[in-house]
């Protein structure tokens, strides 16, 4: 599985929905829309904007292009969620291994997880008990569970209980968890595929600049 890389290139604009939740059963007689909530809630549909400037970035963008095989193959895709996390959490910035950063100076960021749930969860849940590691919930975060099997998922926190250790989720748990699972709540992601591959990448400017406009859509 390859992963967006993280710490090369930020979004300067981003928007996550989900998309599917609910489906229609037509119009009726009185002329209004019954909607019926769909089991699997949605799939995950972002956008995000690039200005890709600098020699490594416009190269990493064409990688990316050139991996994703036209919308065929499957990428982590992360949003950047660090305004609203809870508590003090904060992302490290760490170099390679050899002590180097990349060309243009940055290191890699490493960003730690804010909870752990306290119980077992089944597949499609939407309840899950957690013990925050710093701060506290409100409710409208956004969060990733690594699974064993369905990968990265992104999910959102929709309510909170009065004492903080049980939360609704959207949408169901792709995967059945274990206690001890950790919820991130700095580097959220999400198995996804590209939906626009053929305009992913713009023109290269006299500047040496280029605008990357992703479109995903959550994968399986």
């Amino acid at each position: 599985m390859d992963f967006w890389p993280w710490d090369l290139l930020t979004p300067t604009q981003e928007r996550w929905r989900l998309q599917g939740v609910a489906m229609s059963g037509g119009i009726n007689v009185a002329g209004s829309t019954r909607l019926t909530r769909t089991d699997g809630g949605g799939l995950w549909v972002g956008e995000q904007t690039f200005l890709l400037h600098g020699r490594d970035r416009i190269k990493a963008g064409r990688a990316i292009e050139a991996a994703l095989d036209g919308g065929v193959g499957q990428m982590v895709a992360w949003s950047h969620e660090a305004p609203f996390a809870p508590g003090d959490l904060s992302i490290a910035h760490v170099p390679h291994s050899d002590g180097a950063p990349f060309g243009d100076g940055t290191d890699y960021a490493v960003a730690p997880h804010g909870a752990v749930t306290t119980a077992a969860a089944a597949l499609r849940a939407t309840t899950l008990t957690i013990a925050m590691i710093s701060g506290v919930i409100q409710g409208g975060e956004h969060f990733s569970i690594t699974h064993p099997v369905k990968g990265v998922r992104r999910y959102r926190v929709a309510r909170v209980n009065d004492a903080g250790d049980e939360v609704v989720i959207r949408p169901p748990l792709r995967e059945a968890i274990a206690s001890g699972a950790e919820l991130n709540f700095l580097r959220v992601g999400c198995v996804c595929r590209l939906a626009n591959p053929d305009d992913f990448l713009g023109a290269l400017d006299a500047r040496q600049v280029v605008e990357a406009t992703a479109l995903w859509v959550e994968a399986f």
